[in-house]
């Protein structure tokens, strides 16, 4: 696991960019600090419901996140955490109540940070769609990286 808080303190673990109805295409990438759900899912939940309104369901591909709560509870809100192979299983999915969704591409958490913080800044200021393939490449260039998604 990456220690960021040493070396980026204001270190940036989310990045959103404009999403096509393009194959492929995601909303954005993560950089969550483990592949335990349960400690990283409430951040993002609470990020992304600024964009989506509340989050209503996540869903996961089981074999990045070995584990994770079925459900996280905020305030009186129950959101659905649910295991599902997706096409791509590094992205996870979540879904709003404001009829808006969002695929992100999960960096791996093990990503050097200076690689990772990079990769989230060029997600940023895209002017183009992103793809799984895309990110798939840039952090591909990265040795950690590189074994995790074999």
């Amino acid at each position: 696991m990456v220690d960021v808080t040493a070396e980026h303190p204001t270190a940036t673990r989310l990045a959103i960019c404009g999403r096509t109805d393009e194959r492929g295409t995601v909303d954005g990438a993560w950089w969550p600090s483990a592949y335990d759900l349960k400690a990283t899912l409430p951040d993002l939940i609470s990020v992304m419901g600024r964009w989506l309104g509340p989050v209503s369901r996540v869903l996961y591909d089981p074999s990045l996140f070995p584990s994770a709560p079925s459900r996280i509870i905020r305030g009186t809100t129950v959101i659905s955490v649910d295991r599902y192979s997706l096409v791509a299983s590094d992205t996870i999915y979540l879904t709003g109540t404001h009829t808006r969704n969002a695929l992100l591409y999960v960096v791996p958490p093990q990503t050097d940070a200076d690689h990772a913080c990079d990769l989230l800044k060029r997600v940023e200021s895209t002017t183009i769609p992103m793809t799984v393939r895309m990110l798939r490449a840039l952090v591909g260039g990265h040795p950690a990286a590189r074994e995790h998604l074999g």
